[in-house]
């Protein structure tokens, strides 16, 4: 299985993205920095991983409406998680 390639275009909006992000939800629910997103780059099956630009954990479903507009408005693709326990590679 080959990973398809990162979209430059929104890792060069890194900045401007989470700071969209953080100025929206508390600042515990978005994580940016890569030691703490490299858990969530691959699920059980760890030979194909993918850094996260950022993570969102949010706490209410208003949260989680809030961060899909935001990457909505920008353009931002979205990848859902769950428990990364998948040996798939769906994570």
């Amino acid at each position: 299985m080959e990973m398809p390639a990162p979209d430059q275009f929104t890792l060069s909006r890194k900045a401007e993205i989470v700071a969209r992000l953080r100025a929206a939800l508390p600042a515990d629910v978005v994580i940016d920095d890569p030691a703490e997103t490299r858990a969530y780059e691959c699920d059980a099956l760890s030979a194909y991983r993918c850094p996260p630009l950022a993570v969102v954990l949010p706490y209410s479903t208003e949260e989680v409406a809030t961060a899909l507009k935001i990457c909505n408005e920008m353009n931002v693709p979205v990848v859902p998680r769950g428990a990364g326990t998948s040996l798939a590679g769906g994570a």
